[in-house]
């Protein structure tokens, strides 16, 4: 009995080992499979994309073309514009200013008071320090201005404007900070910048000019206008 049963006892550990083994056996196999399997796909893949069939997908919320930064036109100016004290309305703001103070002074409202002083020691800081010339570029991406590319799909719109003798072009963004990028352009440029931003841009509408808009960007110039 003591034979018999040993001799089971081995029949049974050489199941055990040849079935680990064969175990080992299937899984390199199957290992091996599936690294051929891989590498076909791959090579696959290779092909697809090699042929056109396959690309990078397009970003569902922002479809935009990889361009390059061609430069389309350039021109310089002041970077900002300058106010002139023998104006008859910057002096007629600065008069209405002071009065303004003096009431809140009166009232006892003084934060708003030092809020409106230092308005106006800032335009006065304007008025008496030259601006400095900056050169602005338009290219195939968008706006190059002070070392910084605005690209054409964080703009959303524009429009000109006329303070005296002076062109403005301002372009509203879609950005949190700047809103607005206000460029001062010579007369003779604006025709161009106009055919150049209105393939990209809608230009701006406004129904109504309000004193504050005139007083920050000047008088509107409408489409017909132009």
């Amino acid at each position: 009995m003591d034979k018999k049963k040993e001799k089971n006892d081995l029949e049974n550990i050489f199941e055990i080992i040849s079935g680990e083994k064969s175990l080992r056996e299937k899984e390199e196999k199957i290992a091996k499979m599936k690294k051929k399997a891989i590498s076909e796909e791959k090579d696959k893949r290779r092909k697809k994309i090699v042929e056109g069939e396959v690309g990078l997908e397009k970003d569902p919320v922002q479809d935009r073309k990889v361009v390059q930064n061609i430069k389309l036109f350039e021109w310089s100016a002041p970077d900002r514009y300058q106010f002139k004290f023998n104006n008859r309305g910057f002096m007629i703001v600065v008069v209405l200013s002071l009065l303004f103070a003096l009431l809140l002074a009166v009232l006892g409202n003084y934060l708003l008071m030092a809020a409106i002083m230092s308005m106006l020691f800032l335009l006065y800081i304007a008025g008496t320090t030259k601006p400095v010339k900056v050169k602005h570029k338009i290219t195939a991406r968008g706006i190059e201005t002070g070392g910084k590319l605005y690209e054409w799909y964080m703009l959303e719109s524009f429009f000109f404007s006329r303070r005296d003798k002076t062109y403005l072009l301002i372009v509203q963004t879609k950005l949190n900070f700047p809103r607005i990028l206000i460029f001062l352009l010579p007369s003779k440029d604006k025709d161009a910048l106009f055919v150049l931003f209105q393939d990209k841009l809608l230009y701006e509408d406004f129904e109504k000019w309000s004193w504050i808009d005139k007083m920050n960007y000047g008088e509107y110039i409408p489409l017909e206008e132009l």
